[in-house]
């Protein structure tokens, strides 16, 4: 026994070891200070004794977590084929660790829920969200359906049978169920960690491909792209060029991702699946709920705008292999200032181009939705909140050191946040609403972002950001 904890706490600090996904900044500090907000909200609304049923269940599911996406990546590499002839009791420790971390943490998450009176298919919801995101985690091509199908339950279980619900939460169909899904989490641990080599590569590739797309959507794009998209592609760079629109052409240098028209076909999609996922809830939940909160739904449609305004401001640390080309080009100090003006006005033309695709685009899925007027007015006002997020790609392109990409996402919530406040306390004062207060303070603070960036690229030396060489 002794032998077996020593390998298994060895197995745990060399898996965990490989990678941290919440090893940012603001999800160490910031994540604590929210559970802990919480955990005070909780207390003070229902009592001590909640407030510990629902901080132990947070502790549990911190812990499903980190075995998720920290402990079942790094396991997965330990368990190369090359490894376990060299170590054979090795992917066997991996799949004990697998089940026994994932059985305490669903036993520690369902148990209070049940004695608190919570959720009667919270087992089933844990069960298909825990082994869905290890699967996915490890690059099983079996991990999205089964998280689209936790999902499901979480949305649908309400429109069960009374029957079935009541036959569902009673204490020995639940341990038969529990029993149940730890046979399902070994037949699992044997799907992320195969004995036959070609899986677990092809495993391996797969979420290569996935963190590649999530952290540089551009490096296999010209793979990925179908003969329509090319076509699509195509055309836009002829009618650029019949046109002599240099800024444009210049943001073709960059690749042939993050144009105007790609935005406006991601937009339009999204429009769709929003409008369609309101009238849904309008179905299930009532035509009044969602005209009352429905706006909400349209500002998601920012988000678009917003990640590729991230993705751009982000493209040194993206093109290092360009990088190193264009550092070997003579230099250009008597054109820089210029060059960089006509670069940094075509971010800023591509920025807010974005901005009112997106802002049109959540005003129209309103108007179709039937929101009323003040809502209309509510979901102007957030778009303008989110116009500083244009000046995120005005930087200095020739520094070496690329800027954190937490940087524009904090600066926008610290603009956000202020934007608002001023307006909570401009209310009382003037008697004005609180969102076009902050709209306009947010107009405010966009400006000064954006005279700040220009004067950047205006006085750094010469560089672009690459993202081609042909």
């Amino acid at each position: 026994m002794n032998s077996r904890l020593r390998d298994y706490r060895l197995l745990w600090r060399a898996a965990i070891s490989h990678g941290n996904p919440f090893g940012s900044v603001i999800v160490r500090f910031g994540l604590p200070v929210l559970v802990l907000v919480a955990l005070v909200a909780q207390w003070a609304t229902h009592g001590a004794a909640k407030a510990l049923i629902w901080a132990w269940i947070v502790v549990w599911l911190a812990l499903l977590a980190t075995w998720a996406y920290r402990f079942v990546p790094g396991a997965v590499q330990l368990a190369a084929p090359d490894h376990a002839k060299l170590v054979p009791r090795a992917r066997g420790r991996l799949v004990e660790m697998f089940c026994l971390i994932w059985f305490a943490g669903v036993v520690g998450v369902v148990l209070p829920s049940y004695a608190d009176g919570g959720y009667e298919l919270m087992l089933f919801w844990c069960v298909g969200l825990t082994l869905g995101s290890a699967l996915s985690a490890a690059g099983h091509q079996a991990g999205t359906p089964v998280l689209l199908a936790a999902f499901g339950i979480a949305i649908y279980g309400d429109s069960l049978p009374p029957d079935v619900s009541a036959a569902l939460s009673e204490p020995g169909v639940q341990a038969l169920v529990l029993l149940l899904s730890l046979g399902l989490a070994v037949l699992v641990a044997r799907l992320v960690f195969p004995e036959a080599g070609e899986r677990h590569w092809r495993m391996v590739a797969r979420r290569a491909r996935m963190a590649d797309l999530a952290v540089n959507p551009g490096m296999r794009v010209d793979k990925a792209l179908g003969p329509r998209s090319r076509r699509w592609y195509a055309a836009m760079l002829r009618r650029d060029n019949a046109r002599r629109d240099s800024r444009s052409l210049l943001l073709h240098a960059l690749g042939n991702t993050h144009h105007v028209d790609d935005l406006a076909m991601g937009l339009g999609v999204l429009s769709a699946v929003v409008f369609a996922l309101g009238t849904f809830i309008g179905w299930r939940v009532g035509a009044e709920v969602v005209l009352g909160i429905g706006w909400l739904f349209a500002c998601s449609l920012l988000a678009v705008p917003f990640a590729i305004s991230l993705r751009m401001s982000q493209l040194v640390a993206l093109r290092a292999g360009e990088q190193a080309l264009v550092r070997l080009a003579p230099a250009m100090p008597s054109t820089a200032p210029d060059f960089n003006r006509h670069f940094a006005l075509a971010l800023l033309r591509h920025g807010f181009t974005g901005w009112a695709l997106a802002t049109a685009a959540a005003l129209l899925v309103g108007v179709l939705a039937g929101t009323t007027r003040d809502s209309l007015v509510s979901l102007a006002c957030v778009c303008c909140l989110m116009l500083p997020m244009v000046a995120a790609p005005l930087r200095d392109y020739a520094k070496r050191g690329s800027a954190s990409a937490m940087l524009p996402i904090v600066l926008l919530l610290a603009s956000m946040g202020v934007s608002v406040i001023l307006g909570f306390s401009a209310s009382p004062v003037f008697g004005s609403p609180v969102l076009p207060v902050a709209a306009l303070v947010s107009l405010v603070f966009a400006s000064i972002a954006i005279r700040h960036g220009l004067r950047v690229m205006e006085r750094a030396p010469v560089a672009f950001p690459a993202g081609r060489m042909d």
